[in-house]
């Protein structure tokens, strides 16, 4: 390799870690205020694509004197085999299925290529243990404005910018109503939430590992805040995986009499904050019980044997009762709150699943391809499968597997170091996604999904200095 090629590489290895620290905090930092828009969606490229790109193109300087030790893993075959899937699915739903618009589905492919290469950007960029707590620091510093920030749109009216609607989506700056949820930096309370879960398994992690005093306090406060903030987003799904993933970080790390001390903090978020309360409630009474309060029916028409237009019987289902919203159908909940929760379940269960299974459906090895079936499917299992078929879902699951398999032999030594609990935050927070995919598309949120690979990449990271201190560079897959 010629000398100057060799020089830049070992100038951007040297600065590497800087930018896998820097973009860690930007992302969860920068609102998702739109570049420029895509024609066709109302998903739009961002400042932090851009960011990402370069970061990308930096440790592929970086690592190219390795390059073809780096492509010979295990590892990154398998990414290469889930991308060449996407890819093929792609070749297939433009020219054989014809079920996608083009440039969409290039753009969905690109953007998982993107945030997934952050994966070995940051298992690169590590060398020694200081540099891990260097990391850790910042993205507790960067959480924590995250959750105050969050609050500050509750109490101090914080601008919001959202991307839940199209409208919304073109960087409109916004205000909360009395009856919105807190979004922070996140541009949408499903993804805040999901973000507070996977935060608050780290947290407890890091709690029981540090022994000083005040390093416990700083983090139990950040933590309850941040426990605070994820019971005012409302979102079910997340508030119950977080428990599901605490739970599974006490068990694991023998602290299971706490256990109880978690339940009860649980129990005192559903007294303390009727959103959550009056959502879970709704969701067991209206959605899996089907009862609820009372349901709209359509007011009684007055006889008309000739069939002849009556004004009477026109205005009498034109409205409802007062307050209630004018689009509701027969059999739907009058209550507004439980309207929104019916609507929410009934969406997945009778549209955006069964849309994703019939995709499957049409080409089960395949799929129909990225952005067949529309922006949401909120079940990543099934938007795999009918976007990816058999194939490229089978794929992604032996990437998670592979890492996975490296956590839990790490985590059996039980070495009970730094390491280890980073390594056991990481490893229920995967619980917690696992579970939270059932019903979110969580993968598919940019700042969730880039910031989830970049964390693993940090974790098997450092399991590769713990065990082998002396061959930084050496793959922890090896």
């Amino acid at each position: 390799m010629p000398k100057p090629m060799l020089k830049l590489s070992l100038l951007c290895k040297k600065y590497l870690f800087w930018w896998v620290v820097f973009i860690s905090v930007f992302i969860p930092l920068y609102p998702k205020f739109p570049l420029f828009s895509i024609p066709g969606t109302y998903v739009a490229v961002r400042v932090e694509d851009f960011l990402i790109a370069v970061v990308i193109c930096w440790w592929l300087i970086a690592i190219f004197p390795q390059i073809k030790t780096f492509v010979s893993e295990t590892v990154t075959l398998t990414f290469l085999l889930f991308f060449s899937i996407g890819a093929l699915s792609l070749f297939s739903a433009i020219f054989l299925t014809q079920t996608i618009t083009p440039h969409l589905g290039f753009f969905h492919l690109l953007r998982r290529i993107e945030v997934m290469m952050l994966f070995f950007v940051s298992l690169s960029a590590f060398t020694s243990l200081k540099q891990v707590k260097i990391w850790l620091g910042a993205m507790f510093i960067a959480t924590s404005v995250v959750i105050l920030y969050g609050f500050g749109q509750q109490l101090l009216s914080f601008p919001v910018i959202s991307t839940t609607n199209k409208e919304f989506s073109k960087g409109l700056v916004l205000f909360l109503s009395p009856e919105a949820r807190v979004n922070s930096t996140f541009a949408g309370h499903y993804d805040l939430a999901s973000y507070l879960s996977l935060f608050l398994t780290m947290a407890l992690s890091f709690w029981i590992f540090h022994k000083r005093y005040f390093q416990k306090l700083g983090i139990a406060v950040v933590g309850l805040a941040g426990f605070i903030l994820l019971s005012l987003t409302a979102a079910r799904v997340s508030f119950f995986t977080a428990i599901l993933g605490l739970t599974s970080v006490l068990f694991i790390s023998g602290h299971k009499k706490l256990i109880l001390l978690l339940f009860i903090l649980s129990i005192l978020s559903f007294l303390v904050f009727p959103e959550l309360r009056h959502r879970t409630v709704a969701t067991l009474t209206v959605n899996l019980l089907g009862g609820g309060g009372p349901k709209y029916s359509i007011p009684p028409q007055k006889e008309n044997p000739t069939k002849t237009f009556s004004i009477e019987n026109a205005a009498s289902g034109l409205g409802t009762l007062s307050g209630v919203p004018v689009d509701v159908a027969p059999g739907e909940p009058l209550n507004t709150m439980e309207l929104g929760v019916y609507r929410s379940f009934g969406i997945r269960l009778n549209e955006e699943w069964p849309r994703a299974i019939r995709a499957f459906w049409k080409n089960p090895f395949l799929g129909t391809g990225y952005s067949s079936i529309t922006i949401s499917t909120d079940n990543d299992y099934l938007r795999s499968l009918g976007e990816t078929g058999l194939l490229g879902t089978l794929s992604l699951m032996l990437i998670f597997y592979l890492i996975l398999k490296k956590i839990i032999k790490f985590l059996r030594k039980r070495s009970l170091t730094l390491v280890y609990y980073l390594n056991l935050g990481i490893f229920c927070g995967l619980l917690v996604i696992f579970l939270t995919i059932i019903f979110i598309d969580v993968l598919e949120a940019s700042k969730i999904a880039a910031l989830l690979w970049l964390s693993l990449g940090v974790g098997l990271s450092a399991i590769r200095i713990e065990e082998n201190r002396a061959k930084p560079l050496v793959h922890p897959f090896r």
